[in-house]
Protein backbone atom coordinates (compact mmCIF):
# COMPACT_ATOMS: atom_id res chain seq x y z
CA UNK A 1 0.00 0.00 0.00
CA UNK A 2 1.04 3.25 -0.74
CA UNK A 3 0.24 6.42 0.98
CA UNK A 4 0.74 9.65 0.20
CA UNK A 5 0.10 13.30 2.31
CA UNK A 6 -1.64 16.44 0.94
CA UNK A 7 -1.70 19.74 2.56
CA UNK A 8 -0.88 23.27 2.23
CA UNK A 9 2.72 25.20 2.15
CA UNK A 10 3.14 28.47 3.26
CA UNK A 11 1.90 30.06 0.47
CA UNK A 12 -1.17 28.20 0.57
CA UNK A 13 -0.48 25.87 -2.69
CA UNK A 14 -1.49 22.27 -2.16
CA UNK A 15 1.33 19.73 -1.98
CA UNK A 16 1.23 15.75 -2.39
CA UNK A 17 4.36 13.87 -0.50
CA UNK A 18 5.37 10.77 0.70
CA UNK A 19 4.67 11.10 4.60
CA UNK A 20 8.39 10.23 5.29
CA UNK A 21 9.20 14.02 3.86
CA UNK A 22 6.99 15.37 6.92
CA UNK A 23 9.35 13.79 9.15
CA UNK A 24 9.99 16.17 11.88
CA UNK A 25 7.90 18.84 10.22
CA UNK A 26 5.65 21.19 12.71
CA UNK A 27 2.66 19.59 11.33
CA UNK A 28 0.29 20.70 13.93
CA UNK A 29 1.06 23.82 13.62
CA UNK A 30 0.45 24.26 9.61
CA UNK A 31 -3.42 26.01 8.49
CA UNK A 32 -5.89 23.40 7.71
CA UNK A 33 -6.07 22.03 4.17
CA UNK A 34 -10.05 22.79 3.90
CA UNK A 35 -11.65 25.06 5.65
CA UNK A 36 -14.73 23.32 7.81
CA UNK A 37 -18.34 25.95 6.65
CA UNK A 38 -21.64 25.78 7.38
CA UNK A 39 -24.06 25.19 4.25
CA UNK A 40 -27.61 24.05 3.66
CA UNK A 41 -28.33 20.66 3.97
CA UNK A 42 -25.31 19.91 6.38
CA UNK A 43 -26.37 17.35 8.74
CA UNK A 44 -23.84 17.80 11.02
CA UNK A 45 -23.02 22.23 12.53
CA UNK A 46 -19.55 23.24 12.28
CA UNK A 47 -18.72 24.48 15.60
CA UNK A 48 -15.66 26.21 16.94
CA UNK A 49 -13.61 24.95 19.66
CA UNK A 50 -10.82 26.81 21.72
CA UNK A 51 -7.93 24.90 22.90
CA UNK A 52 -6.77 25.62 25.96
CA UNK A 53 -3.18 24.33 24.80
CA UNK A 54 -2.61 27.07 22.01
CA UNK A 55 -4.73 29.54 23.01
CA UNK A 56 -6.58 29.73 19.77
CA UNK A 57 -9.76 28.05 18.34
CA UNK A 58 -10.10 25.57 15.21
CA UNK A 59 -13.04 24.62 13.80
CA UNK A 60 -14.70 20.88 14.59
CA UNK A 61 -17.14 19.10 12.00
CA UNK A 62 -19.27 18.29 14.96
CA UNK A 63 -20.57 18.89 18.18
CA UNK A 64 -19.52 15.53 18.48
CA UNK A 65 -16.16 16.03 17.30
CA UNK A 66 -15.99 19.46 19.59
CA UNK A 67 -16.58 17.48 22.66
CA UNK A 68 -13.71 14.68 21.47
CA UNK A 69 -11.38 17.73 21.20
CA UNK A 70 -12.23 18.88 25.00
CA UNK A 71 -11.08 15.33 25.92
CA UNK A 72 -7.84 15.50 24.24
CA UNK A 73 -7.55 19.41 25.20
CA UNK A 74 -7.64 18.20 29.19
CA UNK A 75 -5.36 15.47 28.71
CA UNK A 76 -1.72 16.29 30.41
CA UNK A 77 -0.03 14.75 27.94
CA UNK A 78 -1.05 17.10 25.22
CA UNK A 79 1.01 20.31 24.54
CA UNK A 80 -0.92 21.26 21.48
CA UNK A 81 -4.00 20.78 20.04
CA UNK A 82 -5.11 21.32 16.39
CA UNK A 83 -7.28 20.40 13.30
CA UNK A 84 -5.93 18.13 11.17
CA UNK A 85 -4.10 19.75 8.62
CA UNK A 86 -3.58 16.93 6.25
CA UNK A 87 -5.45 14.22 4.37
CA UNK A 88 -4.23 10.71 3.61
CA UNK A 89 -4.33 9.52 0.21
CA UNK A 90 -3.81 5.93 -0.26
CA UNK A 91 -3.73 3.57 -3.33
CA UNK A 92 -3.17 -0.42 -3.08
CA UNK A 93 -3.39 -2.10 -6.43
CA UNK A 94 -6.77 -1.20 -8.28
CA UNK A 95 -8.35 0.22 -4.80
CA UNK A 96 -8.28 3.58 -3.23
CA UNK A 97 -9.45 6.34 -1.01
CA UNK A 98 -8.69 8.84 1.45
CA UNK A 99 -8.32 9.30 5.03
CA UNK A 100 -9.33 12.81 6.99
CA UNK A 101 -7.51 12.62 10.49
CA UNK A 102 -9.24 14.86 12.87
CA UNK A 103 -6.97 16.28 15.16
CA UNK A 104 -3.42 16.96 15.35
CA UNK A 105 -1.33 17.06 18.21
CA UNK A 106 2.20 17.36 20.08
CA UNK A 107 2.75 16.21 23.37
CA UNK A 108 4.54 17.48 26.47
CA UNK A 109 7.85 15.08 25.46
CA UNK A 110 7.59 16.76 21.71
CA UNK A 111 6.23 13.87 20.42
CA UNK A 112 3.38 14.22 17.18
CA UNK A 113 0.35 12.75 17.19
CA UNK A 114 -2.45 11.99 14.58
CA UNK A 115 -5.89 10.97 15.83
CA UNK A 116 -8.57 9.40 14.16
CA UNK A 117 -12.31 9.87 14.97
CA UNK A 118 -14.95 7.33 16.33
CA UNK A 119 -17.60 9.07 15.17
CA UNK A 120 -20.83 7.79 16.89
CA UNK A 121 -18.81 5.36 19.13
CA UNK A 122 -18.07 3.90 15.90
CA UNK A 123 -14.40 2.42 16.04
CA UNK A 124 -12.59 3.60 12.81
CA UNK A 125 -12.11 0.81 10.41
CA UNK A 126 -9.48 -0.98 9.72
CA UNK A 127 -8.49 0.37 6.38
CA UNK A 128 -8.65 3.78 7.65
CA UNK A 129 -6.16 2.61 10.78
CA UNK A 130 -4.11 0.83 8.57
CA UNK A 131 -3.56 4.14 6.41
CA UNK A 132 -2.71 6.45 9.63
CA UNK A 133 -0.33 3.86 10.89
CA UNK A 134 1.75 3.22 7.63
CA UNK A 135 1.95 7.20 7.55
CA UNK A 136 2.46 7.22 11.16
CA UNK A 137 6.01 4.82 10.71
CA UNK A 138 7.11 7.00 7.48
CA UNK A 139 7.11 10.54 9.49
CA UNK A 140 7.13 9.50 12.61
CA UNK A 141 3.89 10.09 14.35
CA UNK A 142 2.29 8.35 16.76
CA UNK A 143 -1.23 7.67 15.87
CA UNK A 144 -4.55 7.81 18.62
CA UNK A 145 -8.21 7.84 18.52
CA UNK A 146 -10.34 10.32 19.22
CA UNK A 147 -13.65 9.37 21.78
CA UNK A 148 -16.19 11.00 23.31
CA UNK A 149 -17.10 9.62 26.99
CA UNK A 150 -20.71 8.51 27.40
CA UNK A 151 -23.06 9.97 29.74
CA UNK A 152 -23.01 11.81 33.13
CA UNK A 153 -18.88 11.93 32.77
CA UNK A 154 -19.22 13.98 29.24
CA UNK A 155 -21.48 16.37 30.80
CA UNK A 156 -19.37 17.18 33.63
CA UNK A 157 -16.55 17.80 31.06
CA UNK A 158 -18.23 19.63 29.10
CA UNK A 159 -19.55 21.98 32.44
CA UNK A 160 -15.78 22.36 33.87
CA UNK A 161 -14.58 23.06 29.93
CA UNK A 162 -16.24 26.51 29.96
CA UNK A 163 -13.86 27.71 33.24
CA UNK A 164 -10.35 26.52 30.97
CA UNK A 165 -9.44 30.14 30.12
CA UNK A 166 -6.67 31.58 31.62
CA UNK A 167 -8.80 34.36 33.74
CA UNK A 168 -9.40 31.25 36.51
CA UNK A 169 -6.06 30.30 36.42
CA UNK A 170 -4.08 31.82 39.75
CA UNK A 171 -1.37 30.24 41.46
CA UNK A 172 -2.31 32.03 45.05
CA UNK A 173 -5.42 31.13 45.40
CA UNK A 174 -4.66 27.07 43.41
CA UNK A 175 -2.52 26.72 46.26
CA UNK A 176 -4.54 27.28 48.91
CA UNK A 177 -7.88 25.74 46.92
CA UNK A 178 -5.48 22.55 46.96
CA UNK A 179 -4.91 22.76 50.92
CA UNK A 180 -8.86 23.55 51.51
CA UNK A 181 -9.69 20.29 49.71
CA UNK A 182 -6.98 17.82 51.09
CA UNK A 183 -10.26 15.94 52.21
CA UNK A 184 -13.29 15.67 50.69
CA UNK A 185 -15.57 18.53 50.63
CA UNK A 186 -18.66 20.01 49.00
CA UNK A 187 -16.88 22.97 46.04
CA UNK A 188 -19.12 25.44 47.37
CA UNK A 189 -17.69 24.67 51.11
CA UNK A 190 -14.03 25.25 49.82
CA UNK A 191 -14.09 28.24 48.02
CA UNK A 192 -16.82 30.01 49.64
CA UNK A 193 -14.76 29.14 53.57
CA UNK A 194 -11.49 31.12 51.35
CA UNK A 195 -13.95 33.69 49.99
CA UNK A 196 -12.52 32.71 46.49
CA UNK A 197 -14.59 32.65 43.08
CA UNK A 198 -16.02 29.44 42.81
CA UNK A 199 -14.71 29.52 38.89
CA UNK A 200 -11.09 28.94 40.39
CA UNK A 201 -12.24 25.15 41.62
CA UNK A 202 -13.64 24.43 38.31
CA UNK A 203 -10.96 25.45 36.62
CA UNK A 204 -9.20 22.98 38.58
CA UNK A 205 -11.50 20.25 37.56
CA UNK A 206 -10.65 21.26 34.21
CA UNK A 207 -6.81 21.11 34.71
CA UNK A 208 -7.33 17.45 37.43
CA UNK A 209 -5.40 18.97 40.35
CA UNK A 210 -9.01 18.23 42.03
CA UNK A 211 -11.57 15.76 41.43
CA UNK A 212 -14.97 14.31 41.84
CA UNK A 213 -17.06 11.62 41.57
CA UNK A 214 -17.25 12.08 37.73
CA UNK A 215 -20.48 9.53 37.34
CA UNK A 216 -22.25 11.71 39.37
CA UNK A 217 -23.83 15.28 38.33
CA UNK A 218 -21.68 18.38 39.09
CA UNK A 219 -23.22 20.48 40.81
CA UNK A 220 -21.92 23.40 43.25
CA UNK A 221 -22.58 21.20 46.72
CA UNK A 222 -20.85 17.77 45.07
CA UNK A 223 -17.83 16.65 46.88
CA UNK A 224 -14.22 17.97 45.71
CA UNK A 225 -10.79 16.98 46.71
CA UNK A 226 -6.76 16.92 45.82
CA UNK A 227 -6.09 14.42 43.28
CA UNK A 228 -2.98 14.23 44.07
CA UNK A 229 -4.20 13.40 47.99
CA UNK A 230 -6.31 10.15 46.49
CA UNK A 231 -2.91 9.36 44.48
Amino acid sequence: MEVQVRHRDDLGRERLVSPRALHGAPVEEWPVLHEQRPYKGRRSKVRQYWSSTTKKSFVCRSLEQRDAAMVLDRDPDIAYLSASCLQLEWSDGARAGVVDPAFLARTVGGQRRLYLYARGGREPGEQEVAVAWAAGREAGWQVGTARVPDGQLRRNLYLVSHFRHDENADEEARVLLLQAFAQPRPLCEGADGLALPRSLCWYLLWTGELTTHWGLPLIPTSLVWAAAEAA
